[in-house]
């Protein structure tokens, strides 16, 4: 008999629950205003929070735990106790029963059974939204089989609604960071990750964008039987990237570094179609850095013809060693500090800067976070939120792993295909 599973709660017991954690987090905050309660130190209020946030997003699941994992990914937007305990929410999630996913395969397609000739019972990847399980069709195909959880789609748009009204409030108070702006457009990703018609295109498209570079593997989509909550593409082949750069030589880590640093170049200089969920699994290196596979293709960004050129100047300025161009450049974009100073874009410049004479890349790294946090930035343009989100990973990326291959080489030869457009 079939399992019936579902994400937790109903929907209204979920968003009691959410305002419930926010309110817990904000009276902590606010302690010292109310008469005879001493305030908790800051740094309590920090951990303490951070835990609560982690909590109810593995209990929920769903958008609340999409939203986390966003925020853990810019360090520049929280402190670091957040960063830290939502960092978590990265790795595996428990996966549903096996049966309740064979049961919404059924229900949406047709009886895996007939459809598949192997079904690995075992989630290769579980998250927030859905999860995926390898199978074998039967004509000996192997395809990886995506899932959307049960309710999802009836749950995550009022979560997603619920997520942007808190930080619509929490801006208010907040004024160091364009919560606005974030709120909206992370609320339009999380929608656009429930419609795998959706998805599908944009597999299709990267596939189309990558058809000259073998090195980087796109999956291919089995329309036949992809429909509603299940989505099936080929299987693809490798590791984990953080899990394989842990244990991996400095020549396997320069090289996949170097594929997926080429790769985002390309998506950001040239096709203006970008990948915007760097979670690690999202990454699979085969060999020894031979090629890298890439899935998940649920959050993607397209940018316009003069957002894609403005960022090909902010590169450029990079290469020539030119921050104080790259800050103008940002201020075109419609970036803006707390203080108003052009000047303060110099260190969000960095992530642009191919500069590699610098002592380390790690202190940079920190300097930027640093400066963020000092005068942070308020206004943001919504198109680079999300790509925003990946170069502060690929940048917090390089400076760990401190690769011997030439940034500077690598923005050059994209900007010169960018150009010939």
């Amino acid at each position: 008999m079939a399992v019936s599973w579902e994400l937790p709660g109903s929907r209204w017991g979920r968003r009691a629950l959410i305002y419930r954690t926010a309110a817990r987090v904000a009276a902590r905050y606010g302690r010292g205003k109310v008469p005879g309660l001493s305030p908790l130190p800051l740094d309590v209020c920090h951990e303490r929070g951070a835990a609560d946030l982690y909590r109810t997003a593995v209990h929920l699941r769903a958008g609340f735990l999409k939203f986390g994992q966003f925020a853990s990914a810019r360090p520049d937007l929280l402190p670091d106790a957040y960063v830290r305990e939502l960092s978590k929410l990265q790795d595996r999630v428990p996966p549903a029963p096996a049966d309740a996913v064979r049961r919404i395969i059924a229900e949406d397609v047709g009886r895996p059974d007939e459809l598949f000739s192997q079904f690995d019972a075992d989630s290769a990847s579980a998250a927030s939204l859905a999860q995926v399980h390898r199978a074998v069709r039967v004509d000996g195909r192997p395809v990886a089989v995506k899932v959307q959880y049960p309710r999802v789609a009836e749950i995550v748009p009022g979560e997603a609604r619920d997520t942007r009204r808190l930080l619509q409030l929490v801006a208010r108070f907040v004024r160091t960071v364009d919560l606005p702006t974030i709120a909206g457009e992370l609320e339009r990703v999380i929608l656009e990750e429930l419609d795998y018609v959706n998805e599908a295109a944009n597999i299709e498209r990267f596939a189309a964008n990558f058809a000259d570079e073998p090195q980087i593997v796109i999956p291919g989509v089995h329309h036949d039987i992809s429909k509603g909550r299940v989505l099936v593409m080929d299987w693809v082949e490798g590791e984990n990237l953080a899990r394989a750069l842990a244990a991996a030589s400095q020549d396997t880590a320069d090289a996949a570094t170097r594929l997926l640093v080429d790769a985002f170049l390309k998506q950001i200089l040239v096709d203006g179609f970008i990948h915007v969920d760097p979670h690690p699994g999202n990454f699979l290196l085969q060999g020894e850095g031979d090629a890298l596979g890439i899935v998940d293709f649920g959050a993607c960004a397209a940018i316009s013809e003069a957002t894609r050129l403005g960022l090909c100047d902010l590169y450029e300025a990079g290469i020539t060693a030119d921050v104080g161009a790259a800050a103008r450049a940002l201020d075109a974009l419609g970036f803006r500090t707390r203080s108003g100073d052009v000047g303060s874009l110099v260190a969000w410049a960095s992530l642009f800067d191919s500069d590699e004479s610098d002592e380390d890349r790690e202190a940079n790294w920190n300097k930027l976070t640093t400066a963020a946090r000092e005068d942070p930035l308020v206004k943001l343009p919504a198109e680079l939120i999300m790509v925003g989100r990946v170069l502060m990973v690929q940048t917090g990326l390089v400076g760990r792993i401190r690769p011997r291959w030439s940034m500077e080489d690598l923005i050059k030869n994209r900007l010169s295909e960018a150009r010939a457009r």
